[in-house]
């Protein structure tokens, strides 16, 4: 079971990587605001949700309790951001 949620956010990674080149030529002509563009916004931001999976699933096999408490305080400040940009 270890061994499969390890590697369950790569596969996500991944998975985001290829539905982003296969709809390349949408995210190409889109105008919406971006810092670089909008598809590679999209894998950088996909890449810190990895980086977050890896430091969230690391502290839950440190400790359970920690990581519950990182969760929730993730979700507080995503539903206080998403608020926020209404």
């Amino acid at each position: 079971m270890e061994a499969i949620m390890k590697w369950t956010g790569l596969v996500l990674f991944a998975g985001w990587l290829a539905a982003m080149a296969v709809n390349y030529g949408i995210y190409n002509e889109s105008t919406d605001p971006a810092f670089i563009s909008p598809f590679w916004d999209g894998i950088v931001f996909m890449l810190l949700m990895l980086g977050v999976y890896h430091l969230i699933w690391k502290s839950f096999m440190y400790k359970p309790s920690t990581a519950s408490i990182q969760l929730a305080a993730g979700g507080a400040l995503s539903l206080t951001a998403a608020l926020l940009l209404l």
